[in-house]
């Protein structure tokens, strides 16, 4: 084969980790019969900006270089995109004509030479060493050293040229990335985040870097001193650069007692001019004095702050028998199990470094135990990783005709179905967090897979028009009415198939559950009957639908059970705009005071929820003299909380985008539910979610939602009992570091299970799948349900919606201010279209509405 590697620096011009792994390949192909050449960017300030030239590099490699140093600033536009390197490619590609084209780092080349690269006929294979393709800064780390949000989308880093210069970055290069065939990782924990990113997880693969036989530790060295008392003796070994952490390290260890029970060993830093005696800076060593190294020291502390895709050092320090401390920055964690062989604290935390440390300075026996469970973890050769990108390289260059291909046919049958289906109209029956969970971001989530998207109430007078040009209409909460039911016929009288999906997230469609419903004894009996009446409106609704869209399994196994219609799960997950004002509440400090276990309960229908959980709470407020409880929101509360006085908080409901600020303030969330009810099983995991997005820990009840999302001690802790409830909440306000690294995993695990990009391919996959059904089944047939309906007209006023804006690249005060201003932008655009459709009185009939509601609360 005639292969390019593609890099964006090379040795012997700059050598890194990075920079090895394409010349390994490019030697290493070469040495097995392929045609190799090298395309790669140059630094040098004496030669002129791209300026290119051909030589060997001494091993039959044609390495064509082309200077790219005054593009190396990660904010310069042409780091990112820089169109006379690509025209420079396009000439050069016609010259190789290369079967593949294998391209690593790209910034100051750009990332148009992948989409080139498919014009050239080639194969094309990109391999992502960091985090470039959606973090400018390669590490999503800030500048100021706080880690970044691992999903950019939910993020409000300031990056190198700000947030909204990084959206607009990341649009581009996401339709470069689109031309490539595979893409490339090192580990699998870097994978997940490049998807939870927007890469498709179809095309991406692991491929950990191989290390060269002489680069390899050889057998450990036995540990120098093992048989005798001594200090923990720790060890760093990287480089001074902010991002490895070796401030965060050396901030940790000044709080640490001068004892004698540790010293560090740090290895490749300058000495620094005052530091604890403790402390002594070495020069860094080379590959023959690794072994050696490792053989006197106990522990490796990995402080890094930058997000590591993979980390040597880790595994050789694993297989050398040395405990590792590592932070949460994915690759290290794939072979660092917490408690087992090492610790893991959250990145950028000195506090937690510290409290790990110190853990183990305390506990010699705790460190032997450590280092009892290390084990050698293997690490893949230089032959291993050329193996398997032959394997690669041949799938790609060997394939078969479309026509003969299944996999080929079923993308092209794919990509014609999403022209077809590209258009949804969603129509709401309610307002407030539901709708949001449930109407905005959907289509949020769906317009970033480039769906168009209409979010509408349901009296909303242009409903109709938007139905007529809608490939799916989603109909979310809507009450049946006779409008709603004509809504439908329209739309199955179109001349193509156009599916009809009903979505609620309640247990609110079935009549003969009346009886099992808590909360509803607040309710006066005309109110009780107007509430069950909803409920077989609801029901009405989704009896004319083909599929039903559920957020928990529950709700999903209970429509089919009872209808027979076909349900489709689609979890409560991140928006953007929530998830961008948690991350602006967690880069604020905590507000000072005592520890803080909170509950916000939100409507009055928590009140058995809570009792459940009481007595617990009591418990440890009794035992915990100086933690307070803060209830949020509507809730009956029994007599045993009087004693603790004004150490119980009672704080009104806010609006959704302060509530961020308010979970950051507490240490402990409560997600308490009745067990073995239906209405609590049918719940989604909302309140762990919002808490997780600013690193807030939970404890809840383990209905099937929350142990999806709670992975018990680490993303969590579920309660079933009193006692559970109060050994959880003991636990996590007793250990500060268990509390954080529990936080930090929460956080983690929302955004790369449950962020927008993952939501869209989930929803997109349904509309798929159901639109599919329908075109081949048609419509579905009318069942023996009994229909109710109400006469509602549509009307401009009652079916306005509020404008959902997202967060501008400014910050959460913005948004709060675009929400509250009256008039304001996304009002007055809307007034507009009243004042078109209805005329001046209804917009004067939509000001006392909106005045009422905030006079109501």
């Amino acid at each position: 084969m005639r292969v390019v590697q593609v890099s964006a620096h090379y040795p012997p011009n700059h050598v890194s980790g990075g920079t090895l792994v394409p010349q390994r390949l490019a030697r290493g192909l070469a040495a097995r019969g392929h045609e190799v050449f090298v395309y790669a960017g140059h630094l040098d300030e004496h030669r002129r900006p791209l300026e290119t030239w051909t030589e060997d590099d001494g091993s039959g490699v044609q390495v064509r270089w082309i200077v790219t140093t005054p593009w190396t600033a990660w904010a310069d536009p042409r780091n990112s995109v820089n169109p006379p390197v690509g025209e420079d490619f396009a000439r050069w590609l016609d010259e190789v004509k290369p079967d593949v084209v294998h391209l690593h780092s790209l910034q100051t080349l750009g990332g148009e030479l992948v989409e080139v690269a498919q014009r050239a006929g080639a194969a094309v294979v990109v391999t992502m060493h960091d985090f470039w393709w959606t973090c400018a800064r390669q590490f999503l780390v800030a500048p100021d050293m706080r880690p970044c949000s691992l999903v950019v989308d939910c993020g409000t880093c300031p990056c190198a040229g700000g947030h909204t210069w990084l959206e607009r970055r990341n649009t581009v290069l996401a339709r470069y990335l689109r031309h490539a065939d595979v893409v490339l990782t090192p580990s699998a924990s870097a994978g997940a985040v490049l998807e939870a990113n927007g890469v498709d997880g179809a095309r991406l693969r692991v491929d950990e870097n191989g290390v060269p036989p002489e680069d390899l530790v050889g057998a450990p060295v036995p540990h120098a001193g093992d048989d005798e008392p001594h200090p923990v003796r720790l060890l760093f070994a990287g480089t001074p650069d902010p991002m490895k952490g070796i401030d965060v390290l050396l901030r940790a260890v000044d709080t640490l007692p001068s004892d004698g029970s540790w010293t560090l060993d740090v290895y490749g830093v300058p000495e620094r001019g005052r530091h604890r005696p403790e402390v002594r800076f070495h020069p860094r060593y080379g590959r023959d004095e690794v072994a050696e190294v490792f053989a006197t020291h106990d522990v490796l502390v990995l402080p890094s702050v930058m997000r590591e895709s993979y980390s040597i050092v880790t595994r050789e320090a694993l297989g050398s028998g040395l405990a590792v401390v590592c932070t949460d920055t994915l690759g290290p964690e794939e072979v660092v199990r917490d408690g087992e062989n090492g610790l893991v604290v959250p990145a950028g935390d000195a506090d937690s470094l510290a409290a790990a440390l110190r853990r183990l300075a305390e506990s010699p026996a705790l460190v032997r135990r450590l280092r009892g469970g290390t084990q050698a973890v293997p690490i893949r050769t230089v032959d291993e990783q050329l193996d398997h990108v032959e394997e690669v390289y041949r799938e790609l260059v060997d394939r078969e005709d479309p026509a003969e291909h299944p996999e080929q046919r079923t993308a092209e049958v794919d990509a014609g179905l999403r022209s077809l289906v590209n258009r949804v109209l969603v129509v709401v029956g309610i307002r407030g967090a539901a709708l949001r969970y449930r109407g905005r971001l959907p289509a949020e989530a769906l317009r970033m897979r480039g769906f168009t998207v209409d979010v509408r109430h349901y009296r909303d007078p242009e409903i109709a028009e938007l139905a007529d040009r809608a490939d799916v209409v989603v109909l979310y909460r809507v009450p049946a009415t006779v409008q709603v039911a004509d809504l439908v016929d329209r739309v199955r009288a179109r001349d193509r198939a156009v599916p009809v999906l009903f979505d609620v997230d309640d247990l609110i469609f079935d009549p003969e559950l009346e009886g099992e419903v808590h909360g509803l004894h607040v309710l006066s009996a005309e109110e009780h009957a107007l509430w069950w009446r909803g409920v077989a409106r609801y029901r009405t609704t989704l009896e004319m639908c083909d599929a039903y869209v559920g957020s928990t399994e529950a709700l999903c196994a209970h429509v089919t059970a009872v209808t027979g219609i076909p349900a489709h799960r689609f979890a409560n997950g991140v928006g953007q705009a929530l998830a961008q004002v948690s991350d602006e509440a967690l880069a604020r400090p905590r507000t000072p005071g005592p520890l803080r276990i909170g509950y916000f309960s939100g409507t009055n229908t928590h009140d058995a929820d809570w009792a459940a959980v009481e007595p617990a709470v009591v418990r440890v407020l009794a035992s915990h003299p100086d933690v307070e409880l803060w209830l949020g929101g509507q809730l009956g509360t029994g007599p045993a909380l009087e004693q603790f006085g004004d150490r119980v908080r009672r704080l009104p409901m806010l609006p959704w985008y302060e509530l961020p600020q308010r979970l950051r303030d507490v240490d402990v969330n409560l997600a308490p539910l009745v067990l073995d009810n239906r209405f609590n099983e049918a719940k989604s995991a909302i309140k762990w979610l919002e808490a997780a997005l600013v690193e807030t820990p939970t404890v809840a009840s383990p209905t099937q939602p929350f142990r999806e999302a709670v992975e018990h001690g680490v993303t969590g802790m579920l309660a079933t009992d009193e006692e559970s409830w109060v050994e959880a909440i003991t636990t996590l306000l007793d250990d500060p570091l268990a509390r954080r690294r529990t936080g930090s995993r929460a956080r983690r695990d929302a955004l790369l299970r449950w962020g927008p990009h993952a939501q869209g391919e989930r929803y997109e996959e349904i509309l798929t799948t159901v639109w599919r059904a329908r075109a081949a089944d048609g419509p579905r047939a009318a069942s023996g349900w009994e229909p109710v309906l109400d006469d509602e007209p549509l009307d401009s006023t009652e079916g306005w919606l509020d404008p959902y804006p997202g967060i501008p690249a400014g910050s959460a005060d913005h948004l709060r201010e675009l929400l509250l201003r009256v008039p304001g932008g996304s009002k007055v655009v809307a007034a507009g279209r009243v004042l078109r459709s209805d005329g001046p009185v209804a917009v004067v009939r939509r000001t006392a509405f909106v005045v009422r509601r905030k006079l109501v609360g």
